[in-house]
């Protein structure tokens, strides 16, 4: 198993060159063709607004428009090319960003997205394109964080291990990754109350044997935690371990009309320090 083909997101906002790279440093490594699609947040005048404004304004916003569409292209050429990806496909799509991300994202073998950004007005679109995507492509997720630097990428590898069939799904597809790492620490977290189960040993000691028919070693352990949020714990251990990416099931739960993140899911989707992968 591998990658061959990467989509990624491109749009407009100053995240986006870390997440392009990062893109073009793992098609360079598998290697993938590398697709790109510029997919801002809805931002299109309305009929209203054309029918007030001057033309010039109305012609001075199409113009800005299309100096950002062209900058995010460059910017992914330039990233394909540094990094040596000579296979790439460069789209603008014209239908719902959110629809043509899920579709890009369903026919390639890892899509990679940005961590929704807080104390930004386009966290609502970002943060319901990530959730859509995770939950309806049917393939793995790769999110990049808004803020830092990623130099490495799954030298050292988190797992967020829980028996469920989300988390064996993430584990399955990050199977390219967790072959090339280095190390490999899988983490289980038990209620401080709850004595660690019979099935909980037998599930840790699965995922080492499934991991090491793979020809990956992994040190797993479960940690008892009840007055530290699972999804704190966990990022606490990113920082203990020096993990360069984290490698979890993605979580939700219905909430009236719409789909909102699970709560270790949430925690890690706000305040993630390393790239995620997840997998729903």
């Amino acid at each position: 198993m591998t990658y061959r083909s990467i989509f990624v997101h491109a749009d407009d906002t100053e995240p986006c060159a870390r997440r392009l790279d990062y893109a073009a440093r793992l098609a360079r490594r598998y290697p993938s063709e590398l697709h790109g699609s510029y997919l801002p947040s809805p931002s299109e005048l309305t009929r209203y607004a054309k029918a007030v404004m001057a033309q010039e304004e109305i012609d001075k916003y199409a113009r800005l428009r299309a100096e950002e569409r062209s900058a995010a292209e460059t910017a992914f050429r330039n990233a394909a090319k540094q990094a040596g990806v000579t296979t790439i496909d460069w789209d603008v799509p014209q239908r719902s960003p959110i629809g043509a991300a899920v579709l890009r994202a369903r026919h390639s073998d890892l899509a990679i997205l940005g961590q929704p950004p807080r104390d930004d007005p386009r966290e609502p679109f970002t943060a319901e394109l990530a959730n859509a995507v995770v939950m309806r492509c049917g393939r793995p997720v790769l999110f990049v964080p808004s803020v830092g630097e990623f130099p490495t990428i799954g030298e050292r590898v988190l797992i967020a291990w829980k028996d469920s069939r989300e988390s064996a799904r993430a584990v399955a597809d990050a199977l390219p990754l967790l072959k090339n790492a280095k190390k490999v620490f899988a983490l289980a977290v038990t209620p401080e109350a709850t004595d660690e189960t019979a099935n909980e040993r037998f599930t840790d000691a699965q995922l080492s044997a499934f991991l090491s028919r793979h020809d990956i070693e992994a040190t797993v352990k479960r940690i008892a935690a009840a007055d530290i949020e699972a999804g704190e714990l966990l990022l606490s251990q990113v920082a203990d371990t020096g993990a360069d990416l984290i490698v979890m099931g993605a979580y939700s739960r219905p909430r009236l009309t719409e789909v909102v993140w699970g709560g270790v899911t949430r925690v890690v989707m706000s305040s993630m320090t390393a790239p995620v992968l997840m997998s729903h």
